[in-house]
């Protein structure tokens, strides 16, 4: 399949496989970019920055996901929690290797493509396209264990309808010993997942900023930067989708120049720092008129994120 990149706040910090070949770890909640937004008058910003990168920037609404690192530690709790839960029906689980803690924060992909030594290469192409799959050669497991590991807890907390109860007249409990790690891990608050509200807002700022009047100007700078160039766009994002980029494997040479007339006529009307002022200020409103949801959300992720340090600490 064509690996295209999406500027895309869908971009949220992808998630790690908890068992590789198994199961994953509960995703993030993603919520679908609202379609119609309430009217909200532009919010003022300061002076905007000259930017030619935002992947050492973070987005006001990061301080309540979970990072990279962060899902990480709750990972490693919950292999804890299941190779303890998984012994105690006379099997033993390792867990195979799998992806690392993702280093990303929301900007770092967000209003690709920005690198020139990237699009030089891949064009609109993703630079890494087995990004989020799943480990090669993760081993096989048995019947017994994959129905005593299970498939966990889904966002209402249940297992998913049909899933085994018992193991040869043992009982299990609800969504496989996953269920379990994901129940304690969740004891004294979180989900193990990004919450509803800061997955919202995380699209909302994106949204509202795309038709913000600072940000359709600096699009309008940017498609006569791309005219002057033999490039017809209205926004960045009609270039990056050109159906003809997906059609091949690889860059084409005429995907390569576009691209890199893209990010040159960003840099040279400054795309990235609007469009990342701009949506800074939003998040923040966004932020301030629900913050009491978001304080109690912060709290929640930090209690669960102790617990899972504790668990880890404790060892297997």
């Amino acid at each position: 399949m064509t690996s295209l990149r999406r500027s895309l706040p869908a971009l949220l910090l992808v998630p790690l496989f908890l068992l590789a070949g198994c199961a994953s770890r509960p995703a993030a909640t993603e919520a679908a970019p609202t379609s119609s937004l309430a009217p909200m008058e532009p919010p003022a910003i300061g002076d905007v920055p000259l930017l030619s990168r935002v992947d050492d920037r973070t987005l006001p609404i990061e301080a309540y996901l979970l990072s990279g690192e962060q899902f990480r530690q709750y990972d490693a709790a919950q292999t804890v929690l299941v190779a303890r839960c998984v012994r105690g029906f006379g099997l033993d689980y390792t867990r195979p290797d799998g992806a690392g803690a993702s280093t990303e924060t929301q900007t770092t992909h967000r209003y690709d493509p920005i690198e020139i030594a990237d699009v030089t290469v891949n064009g609109y192409h993703s630079p890494d396209p087995d990004r989020g799959k799943k480990p090669a050669g993760a081993p096989s497991l048995s019947a017994d264990l994959t129905t005593v590991l299970g498939s966990g807890l889904g966002p209402d907390g249940k297992p998913a309808p049909g899933s085994a109860s018992t193991l040869r007249g043992k009982p299990l409990p609800p969504g496989g010993c996953i269920g379990a790690a994901q129940k304690e891990l969740t004891s004294r608050g979180g989900t193990g997942r990004d919450a509803d509200v800061a997955v919202g807002i995380n699209y909302e700022g994106f949204e509202r900023s795309m038709k913000d009047p600072r940000v359709k100007a600096a699009f309008q700078d940017w498609s006569r930067c791309m005219a002057d160039r033999g490039h017809s766009y209205a926004t960045p994002g009609d270039a990056l989708k050109d159906p003809r980029w997906a059609a091949t494997a690889r860059a084409t040479a005429e995907e390569i120049a576009t691209a890199t007339a893209d990010v040159e006529c960003k840099a040279r009307t400054n795309v990235v720092g609007t469009w990342f002022t701009v949506e800074t200020a939003y998040e923040n409103e966004l932020i301030r008129r629900r913050l009491p949801e978001l304080t109690a959300v912060k709290a929640d992720n930090e209690a669960m994120l102790e617990l899972a340090r504790s668990v880890t600490a404790s060892g297997s």
